[in-house]
């Protein structure tokens, strides 16, 4: 660890201000006693022979003098510095870094905080000198986190998450702890790594949104290499979001390997949203071991069978005088699935003046479709202030997913809508 100069504390020229200050007490002893030799066997601070006071020497407080140095470092030139290499993209990685406190007084860590996303402290280590048994924290909300001891090591265990990266470029990532040390009070951790992707995604994240509950949906991501004649491999997979159905299928193709990720959602799941990703094992890109590690994000959305395209009834701002119109579509999300809009109403908006117009698009011989047209008018007179209600659109068939009536038939859609003064 370099330190600065001026924050340094020479033992040299503390030797020679305490020497200055003992010739200054002698001196001082000397000329209040008026005899040379009453002062000679005089001790700084100890008085004179003959009663003289005992005169106090000033000595430095030690508050704030604690220093933490790191111990063997890697690079002797920077030894706050640590280079990974290259890393596969996705992977994680871990870098230890020991500390000395070699000042004369302990050392508080106050924080310990990381510029990005990509480096994380995972854990913090104190091991008290002369043998004492070691103390880790995981958790850093306390102020100060911990002391360090004089003479008592300090162990960082810093998290490097390379996902959190542009791939294929090299990342200097920086990781600063805070002290209340007035010789060094921060300390600045670099870590060096080139995030190599051997392998791309197409699409580069896997989406299953409007999932109809009843029936479930699929979606396939293919994996290429980087590049062409790259030797990396797709070994398998090594963990996925639960309650989704994952596979892994692996083909060549004018002699390039291909690999497809099959992904789905599978009826009657919840509705809701899973988030998460599809964790890969891969070789490294010299296509050798099987500790690679390949991540592509997910996101599923369940949803009722039959859904409204905007989800909310938004009406938005409108004068009283004025009145407005909102438009959307209902949707049947069942493969092949068709219905009939038998009635609408609304409830609970205080304003009888809502009009719900819906209109079938390319229906059949039936007069039921796989989309509807949904035209909600407002009239004027509305009383000023918030609009809100449902409307509650009346259909042929049960539709999955709804729990607002006992048969099913029922699609509710809040309303709502701000009415302004004329």
């Amino acid at each position: 660890m370099t330190t600065s100069p001026r924050r340094m504390t020479n033992p040299r020229q503390v030797t020679i201000r305490r020497a200055s200050a003992a010739l200054l007490a002698l001196t001082l002893a000397a000329c209040g006693g008026g005899a040379s030799d009453d002062a000679e066997g005089a001790r700084p601070g100890s008085g004179s022979a003959k009663g003289m006071p005992e005169l106090a020497i000033p000595v430095a407080t030690e508050t704030g003098r604690g220093l933490l140095e790191v111990v063997d470092p890697t690079y002797l030139e920077r030894p706050l510095f640590h280079d990974f290499g290259e890393m596969i993209y996705g992977e994680r990685r871990e870098w230890i870094t020991r500390f000395r406190n070699v000042g004369t007084s302990p050392v508080e860590v106050l924080s310990a905080q990381a510029a990005c996303g990509c480096t994380r402290l995972f854990s913090m280590t104190v091991v008290p000198p002369e043998g004492g048994a070691p103390t880790t924290y995981k958790s850093f909300d306390e102020r100060p986190i911990t002391t360090v001891p004089v003479g008592g090591e300090l162990e960082l265990n810093v998290l490097v998450l390379s996902q959190f990266t542009t791939p294929n470029q090299r990342k200097l990532a920086l990781f600063r702890l805070s002290t209340n040390s007035d010789l060094e009070p921060y300390t600045t951790l670099e870590v060096s790594f080139l995030p190599k992707r051997p392998f791309i995604f197409a699409p580069t994240e896997a989406k299953l949104l409007n999932v109809p509950t009843s029936h479930g949906k699929e979606a396939r991501v293919k994996v290429l290499v980087e590049s062409p004649g790259d030797p990396g491999r797709v070994l398998g997979i090594e963990s996925a979001p639960e309650g989704l159905e994952v596979g892994l299928v692996e083909e060549t193709f004018a002699g390039e390997f291909v690999w497809y990720i099959d992904i789905r959602v599978p009826p009657l799941t919840p509705l809701g949203v899973i988030r998460g990703a599809v964790v890969l094992r891969t070789t490294d890109s010299l296509g050798e071991g099987d500790e690679g590690r390949l991540s592509l994000p997910l996101i599923a959305q369940v949803v009722a069978d039959v859904v409204m395209e905007k989800p909310l009834a938004a009406l938005g701002a409108f004068k009283a005088n004025e009145g407005t119109v909102f438009e959307s579509r209902l949707n049947a999300l069942v493969p092949g699935a068709k219905m009939r809009v038998l009635g609408t109403r609304i409830e609970d908006a205080g304003f009888d003046g809502i009009e719900v117009e819906v209109e079938p698009v390319t229906p059949d011989d039936d007069g039921r479709a796989k989309e509807w047209r949904v035209t909600v008018r407002v009239a004027p007179g509305c009383p000023p202030g918030f609009l809100t209600g449902d409307i509650v659109f009346e259909l042929d068939e049960p539709i999955g997913g709804t729990r607002d009536s006992a048969d099913g038939t029922e699609l509710r859609i809040r309303l709502s809508g701000r009415v302004l003064e004329a």
